[in-house]
C-alpha cells in the first residue's frame, strides 16, 4: 500500500518553533526508514518549497537551498516516487471534485493532490488538514494528533 505525506506535516518536520514539530519530524524519519511506497506529488512538493522559504509565514524560513535540500534528501530514497503525472482522467476527476464540493481557494490544492492520488491509485494521505476528510475514497491520517 503506498501513501502520501501532505505538506503540512514536511513544514512541521522543519518548523522548530511548531507545536508538532517534535512528532512530525519523527514521523518523517520513519517514513524515511520504511519499504512502503511513499508518493511525493509535485503540489505537495511546490507547496513545502513555497512555504518553507515565506518570511511571512515561518519565523525562520528556509533558504531556497536548504528547502530544495529537504525536498532531495526524500525523493532520493529508494521508495519514494513523485506520482505526479496528471492521467488522461484526471481533469474528469479534479473538476468533478471541484465542482461536487462546490471548492474555492486553497481548497482547489487539496483537489489537485487528490486526484494525483486517485489518477495513481493511492487512497492514503498523512496530513493534519481535516480539509481532505471531504473527499470520498480518501483515507486521511494525522500522524501528530495530540
Amino acid at each position: 500500500m503506498s501513501f502520501v505525506t501532505d505538506a503540512n506535516l514536511l513544514l512541521y518536520a522543519v518548523n522548530e518553533d511548531s507545536e508538532f514539530h517534535r512528532k512530525a519530524k519523527a514521523f518523517i524519519e520513519k517514513c524515511a526508514e520504511s519499504s512502503e511506497p511513499w508518493c511525493m506529488p509535485w503540489p505537495v512538493i511546490n507547496a513545502f518549497i513555497r512555504i518553507s522559504t515565506h518570511p511571512s509565514i515561518l519565523p525562520r524560513p528556509l533558504s531556497s537551498a536548504h528547502a530544495i535540500g529537504v525536498v532531495n534528501q526524500i525523493l532520493e530514497l529508494p521508495q519514494v516516487s513523485t506520482a505526479g503525472e496528471e492521467s488522461p482522467d484526471f481533469w474528469k476527476l479534479f473538476s468533478g471534485d471541484v465542482s461536487s464540493h462546490h471548492l474555492r481557494g486553497n481548497a482547489i490544492s487539496d483537489a489537485h493532490i487528490v486526484a494525483i492520488m486517485r489518477t495513481n491509485g493511492i487512497s492514503t494521505i498523512y496530513s493534519k488538514d481535516k480539509d481532505f476528510l471531504r473527499f470520498t475514497g480518501i483515507k486521511v491520517i494525522d500522524p501528530v494528533r495530540k
